[in-house]
């Protein structure tokens, strides 16, 4: 479900640090992830009509990543579902492959009866230096998304760097943009596209990502793509695509 794309070092320590902040901050089930961070989904939590993600304990996403030069594999599983006041809470295993880096990490998602889908994040990854310190990030029901209506979340964040301790605010928002037919590794499906956009500034510079996520019905997310700006920054592109979903 969440997952963390590895994207390219950035020019400078504060474009690599807003860089670093903003891919962990996207954290939601998309496709893989990496020991630092992750993107985006949407699900269908009980019996409620929302953009299709199955919920079920063993349930497995295996895709290809490609980015900065890079290639590999990411494995998000769902390890524990939960009875939870809200719907069922879904734990998820993502394990990375990806050039150098090598890991794993645990994210814990709320899946709501009406459909929506929250993450509060807290620690984005052992190491990382970077904890949300309150809020955090709602994908809205199907209807929401259908609508192309945007739907805001914000993010506290604190960051440890250098002998530091930064905060900033990130601005996410979540807004669907139609449907469309996508080919990947794993077959063709007609996908309900979500666009994820998020932006913060620190340490002087200004930063943003846009993850494009396709989303199949049944499967869940099938392939994203990923836009990144740090200041002046020429935009870095990392791509995720499915290759083979395994129902628990």
């Amino acid at each position: 479900m969440q997952k963390t794309m590895p994207l390219p070092a950035a020019k400078s320590p504060a474009a690599a640090t807003a860089a670093a902040v903003l891919v962990a901050g996207l954290a939601l089930a998309g496709c893989g992830g990496t020991a630092a961070s992750g993107t985006s989904g949407a699900a269908q939590a009980g019996a409620s009509a929302s953009v299709p993600y199955p919920v079920a304990v063993g349930n497995t996403w295996n895709y290809k990543i490609t980015t900065g030069g890079d290639s590999g594999t990411t494995i998000n599983k769902m390890t524990a579902v939960t009875p939870a006041a809200a719907g069922q809470q879904v734990t998820m295993l993502t394990t990375d492959h990806v050039g150098s880096v090598n890991g794993s990490a645990r994210e814990t998602y709320l899946f709501h009866t009406d459909g929506s889908i929250s993450y509060p994040l807290g620690s984005f990854s052992p190491g990382s230096g970077v904890t949300v310190t309150s809020n955090g990030v709602v994908w809205p029901p199907a209807s929401v998304i259908a609508s192309g209506k945007p739907s805001q979340s914000t993010l506290n964040i604190s960051i440890k760097a250098a002998g530091q301790v930064l905060s900033t605010t990130a601005h996410v928002t979540v807004q669907g943009a139609g449907t469309a037919t996508v080919t990947v590794p794993a077959g063709t499906y007609q996908a309900t596209v979500v666009l994820v956009t998020e932006r913060l500034s620190i340490v002087g510079i200004t930063a943003s990502i846009q993850v494009k996520t396709w989303l199949a019905p049944g499967v869940g997310p099938v392939k994203e793509l990923v836009n990144t700006n740090e200041g002046s920054a020429t935009s870095v592109v990392a791509e995720e695509e499915l290759l083979s979903f395994t129902k628990g």
